[in-house]
């Protein structure tokens, strides 16, 4: 019960900051609970910032509800000479967050409020739609 209030803090926290939430939904593939809506949301800070040649570290944030295994993360749409550091995008069963870093190569070009899509996806729920959701991403000359 304990785990679970604090979830639920820590998410309204990020929520109260900035954030950004997407949702998927499916229904329960248990017959004996048939209303046991399946359930995967993404979170994300709506605003995100990395300079040229160097890094920035960005959270992502999941909650399940009757949905388990790991879920896998992606980003999708970043500007031209932006890239993902990270090699393992995987949240693992038994966690809820995954910082991924990202790197703006030396001549990447300065850009304000590029939108970013984090897609994260129950790997053993294959008919769970993805969840995403945006972000703006500013890149800055040195």
């Amino acid at each position: 019960m304990r785990r679970g209030r604090a979830t639920a803090l820590g998410l309204m926290s990020l929520v109260a900051v900035g954030c950004h939430q997407g949702t998927s939904t499916a229904p329960s593939t248990e017959p004996s609970r048939p209303g046991a809506e399946r359930r995967l949301a993404v979170t994300i800070a709506s605003q995100q910032a990395v300079v040229q040649d160097r890094t920035d570290e960005i959270l992502v944030t999941v909650a399940r509800q009757n949905v388990g295994g790991p879920v896998d993360v992606e980003l999708r749409n970043l500007p031209s000479g932006v890239e993902v550091v990270t090699k393992d995008m995987t949240i693992p069963a038994d966690k809820l967050t995954v910082t991924v870093t990202i790197k703006a190569s030396p001549i990447a070009t300065p850009v304000e409020g590029h939108v970013v899509t984090v897609a994260a996806k129950a790997r053993d729920q294959k008919d769970l739609p993805e969840a995403t959701a945006t972000f703006k991403l500013d890149v800055k000359a040195k």
